[in-house]
């Protein structure tokens, strides 16, 4: 009696994806139904929600009178309907849309926020009217379109690449023209030099040969023996295994302070070489040579 009372009992509930099927009805309507509190459920974790059957029956005319799509992720709305997301956070604090927070498809870390559609489409007048930004948002794209000026009014053409080049993500010449350290015109030369440098000049791969800028009695000088940075690292990759952490820590920094004498070397050679290229291209007025005594 107990066992039939069970299956009896069970028989009231059925999976999402069979109402879906026996009721000719879409997911997002059968959810919204169970965010209005018409259709109870039991969320049975990995296999999904079991519904009451006589709730889905008992409110079948309405749910199948709704849209097939109700629930709309934030990003959809903002692109479907041309809103900003301030105006629809808006929306939200002023209970003109109703929601709920789900799990992110993209980012687990972060929730998602999925918006009742007809709420949207009902009040999108209403929404429209709210501003576009929030005043931090309003800075930072006034900041954002002057950093755009001054990228515009640094851009060049490079002969060579048969190019516009703007300046780099990062670059320090930029950077110091925003803040005023250089000129626009000054911020433009080492723009133009840098860019010759890194891409019509071996500066790149010269950098690493430190030998080459190194000389061998400033070698010997930092590392007591050597003459040679390539022997010095070949001492310091063939014996690292059996170095404690400070003998190791010790020949970096001197590894570190060769190659960097070196860059800074290969840049002065080749910054001047890539001036002489930009000013044969016409990029920069050649400087003016020191004839005197």
């Amino acid at each position: 009696m107990a066992m039939g009372q069970t299956s009896s009992r069970w028989r009231n509930w059925l999976p999402s994806s069979m109402a879906v099927e026996e009721y000719g009805l879409t997911f997002d309507q059968i959810e919204y139904g169970i965010f209005l509190g018409l259709i109870e459920f039991r969320n049975m974790g990995n296999m999904g929600k079991l519904l009451n059957r006589e709730d889905v029956e008992k409110n079948l005319g309405f749910l199948k009178s709704l849209p097939g799509r109700i629930w709309f992720y934030k990003t959809e709305v903002m692109r479907k309907y041309r809103l900003t997301r301030n105006q629809i956070d808006m929306a939200l604090e002023a209970g003109l849309v109703r929601y709920k927070v789900v799990k992110n498809p993209h980012y687990k870390r972060l929730p998602a926020v999925r918006l009742v559609i007809m709420d949207v489409e009902e009040n999108l007048e209403r929404i429209r009217a709210f501003p576009k930004y929030t005043e931090r948002e309003v800075e930072r794209r006034k900041v954002y379109a002057e950093r755009s000026r001054l990228r515009d009014e640094l851009e060049f053409y490079c002969p060579r690449c048969k190019r516009s080049i703007r300046p780099p993500r990062g670059s320090r010449s930029f950077e110091d023209a925003w803040s005023g350290s250089l000129t626009r015109e000054e911020a433009l030369e080492k723009l133009i030099i840098a860019h010759y440098r890194h891409l019509h000049t071996d500066y790149d791969s010269a950098r690493n040969d430190v030998d080459r800028w190194v000389k061998p009695e400033e070698v010997k000088r930092l590392t007591g023996v050597y003459k040679s940075f390539k022997e010095f690292l070949a001492f310091y990759i063939g014996g690292k295994e059996e170095m404690d952490r400070e003998e190791r820590e010790y020949y970096i920094a001197i590894i570190r302070q060769l190659r960097g004498i070196a860059t800074e070397r290969a840049k002065r050679h080749f910054s001047y070489v890539a001036r002489k290229l930009a000013e044969e291209d016409g990029l920069l007025k050649p400087r003016e040579e020191n004839n005197s005594a």
